[in-house]
């Protein structure tokens, strides 16, 4: 569901690769008629000033400072969703946070498409 923070392995991922061993991962896209859904990460050693700050919040496991980022995207797969060790659930995003991370991930810039 849109909101929902999980952590998420590589493997469980279509893209399968560049973090270790898990990543906080927001449903930003649930993809109804997919395979996967679309995960937002959050990185906290790599920010920049497109990236949305997120202060570290023990309540949701994260431990330091950081950032959601849309440059960190992931397709992760439905069937893993809510495994214990490939993709665990961690906590719904709570209002106002919820709405400024998939705010952050709606007016992502996108690529101009035709002439």
């Amino acid at each position: 569901m849109r909101g929902d923070l999980y952590r998420v392995k590589p493997t469980a991922t279509i893209e399968g690769r560049d973090h270790a061993p898990y990543r906080p991962m927001v449903c930003v896209a649930e993809l109804p008629a997919d395979t996967v859904w679309r995960g937002m990460s959050r990185t906290s050693t790599a920010g920049d000033g497109s990236d949305l700050a997120s202060p570290a919040d023990p309540t949701l496991g994260l431990s330091k400072a950081g950032w959601w980022s849309y440059r960190y995207m992931r397709s992760v797969k439905k069937r893993w969703t809510g495994h214990t060790t490939e993709c665990p659930f961690v906590a719904t995003l709570q209002e106002p946070l919820k709405t400024r991370v998939l705010d952050h991930y709606k007016n992502r810039p996108r690529p101009v498409v035709g002439n």
